[in-house]
C-alpha cells in the first residue's frame, strides 16, 4: 500500500465517531472475503484529485506512532505537524510533540532540517521534485512522512497500488465534519480513511500492517485544511535568524528512536 509510515510527526485525537448513517456496502462483514466497492474507489479518487490539483496545500496533522522500547514493549508516542506544500517542488513541515521538535524545508534543490531545541541545522542536496524526494527518503531510510502519499503528484495510483479490497462503510462525523468512511486492504496492510463529504479532504487515517513487525500500526488525523492560498517562497527556505550551528545531516528517525525510550519512562 502507498500509505507509508512516519518520518516526523503525527498524532491522534480521541474523537466522537458516529455510527454509520448509511447502509454498509454489500458484502460488509463477510470475514476475509474481499469486495471492491466502486463507491469507495470513487471517493478515494475524488480526494486524491482534489489535493493533486491544488496549487498550494496547507494542513495540520496529528498522529499516534508506535515505538518499541529497548525492553521490547510497544508504546505509542504522540506528535503533530504543520505542513505547507507547493507542488511539485516545495514542502515545509514543522514537527513537535513527544519527538524532538524540528523543521523540515525542501525547496527543489536542498533539504534543510533544523532543531530549535539544540539550535542546530543540517543541509543536503535533494532531487528536484517532492515525489523523488519522498521516494528517495523511503529507499534510503525506510521511512517517510505519515501523510507522504497525499503529497505526491498522483496520490490515487500510490494509494491503490496492490489494492485487494475496498469497502464503503458509511458516514461518520469526525470533529464535527461529516465524512465518508472507507475500509481498504492492500497487500500486507489494512487501512481505513475518513474523507470529508463536502470538501473531499482526508480527516482521519488508521492503518494496521500485517507483515511488518517494525510498523504495527499508525493513526493520523488531519485538520485545518487550506487549499490554493498564496504562499511566499520564503516559507520553504531556512532563515538562520537564531544563528544555529551547521552540523552533518543525519537521519532524524534514528535520533528520535534513540530518544524515545528515555522520554517514555
Amino acid at each position: 500500500m502507498g500509505i507509508r509510515s512516519y518520518l516526523a510527526t503525527a498524532l491522534i485525537i480521541f474523537l466522537s465517531v458516529t455510527a454509520p448513517a448509511e447502509a454498509p456496502a454489500q458484502g460488509a462483514g463477510q470475514g476475509k472475503a474481499q469486495i471492491m466497492d466502486q463507491r469507495a474507489l470513487d471517493a478515494l479518487k475524488l480526494m486524491s484529485d482534489t489535493i493533486a490539483q491544488a496549487r498550494t496545500v496547507r494542513f495540520y496533522a496529528r498522529s499516534m506512532v508506535p515505538i518499541r522500547t529497548p525492553g521490547g514493549k510497544w508504546i505509542n508516542l504522540y506528535g503533530d505537524s504543520r505542513v505547507v506544500m507547493q507542488g511539485p517542488d516545495k514542502l515545509f513541515a514543522r514537527t513537535a510533540g513527544d519527538f524532538a521538535p524540528y523543521d523540515f524545508y525542501f525547496d527543489g534543490k536542498t533539504i534543510t532540517a533544523y532543531s530549535p531545541a539544540k539550535n542546530l541545522y543540517a543541509v543536503k542536496d535533494a532531487p528536484p521534485t517532492i515525489d523523488e524526494m519522498i521516494e528517495g527518503a523511503y529507499r534510503s531510510e525506510g521511512k517517510s512522512f505519515p501523510y507522504a502519499d497525499i503529497l505526491l503528484s498522483e496520490p490515487y495510483g500510490v494509494l491503490t497500488k496492490g489494492l485487494i479490497g475496498a469497502m464503503y462503510v458509511g458516514q461518520s462525523t469526525i470533529g464535527g465534519v461529516k465524512t465518508r468512511h472507507l475500509a481498504l486492504s492492500n497487500r500486507g496492510v489494512e487501512w481505513q480513511i475518513w474523507i470529508g463529504v463536502e470538501d473531499n479532504l482526508p480527516r482521519l487515517v488508521v492503518a494496521t500492517y500485517l507483515d511488518d513487525a517494525s510498523e504495527p500500526s499508525y493513526t493520523v488525523e488531519f485538520l485545518d485544511w487550506k487549499l490554493n492560498e498564496p504562499v511566499g517562497a520564503e516559507a520553504f527556505v531556512f532563515d538562520n535568524a537564531s544563528k544555529a550551528v551547521k552540523v552533518e545531516f543525519r537521519n532524524p528517525m534514528s535520533d528520535r528512536r534513540a530518544a524515545a525510550a528515555p522520554a517514555a519512562r
